[in-house]
């Protein structure tokens, strides 16, 4: 029993003369949670707010640089899908510019490579009119030549047909002869 009454007797210190009922048991249990966040928002609060303000600041500004980054993505892929079609034009401009610089070299020496035959033509004509003009100029020489010889013959000797023969085969023989010199 004594075992009992000192209980009793601490649990009066404790709580003093205060009858234990429901009651008062919620009453001290809320005046405790209140002098706790009392305790808690003097001496924690501010540094857990801070922590708190820092986080959300840096998460924040995580999205921020986050939303930058893809809108200069997006703007250095629109820029280089920019550069590309440009790229892309000057190089079918230099394309173009490449097969008509081609077309008209090809046509220029088309044209040239025409008139260099036209003109090795109209030579080769010139100097085959001028031959021939030399070779009837030359034939004529050696007809009249030969009209004199002939004549001088003739009138040495007088022809008949077995003697004509022999002159004009005489003559023939002495042409391939006289042409070979």
């Amino acid at each position: 029993m004594r075992e009992e009454v000192r209980a009793i007797m601490i649990n009066n210190l404790v709580i003093s003369s205060v009858p234990t009922t429901v009651f008062t048991t919620m009453a001290f249990v809320s005046l405790s949670f209140l002098i706790l966040i009392i305790l808690i928002k003097k001496f924690a609060w501010g540094n857990i707010m801070a922590i708190m303000d820092e986080r959300a600041n840096k998460i924040s500004s995580d999205l921020d640089g986050a939303e930058q980054a893809k809108i200069e993505a997006d703007a250095l892929r629109q820029q280089s899908e920019e550069e590309l079609t440009l790229a892309r034009k000057e190089a079918a401009v230099i394309i173009k510019r490449a097969k008509d610089n081609a077309e008209n070299s090809a046509q220029s020496i088309v044209t040239e490579a025409r008139t260099e035959a036209l003109n090795y033509r109209e030579k080769a004509q010139h100097d085959m009119a001028l031959e021939r003009e030399q070779l009837i100029e030359s034939a004529r020489h050696e007809v009249a030549d030969l009209s004199v010889q002939i004549a001088s013959k003739i009138l040495k000797k007088e022809l008949n047909a077995d003697t004509h023969k022999e002159l004009i085969n005489s003559y023939i023989e002495g042409l391939g002869t006289q042409n070979e010199d």
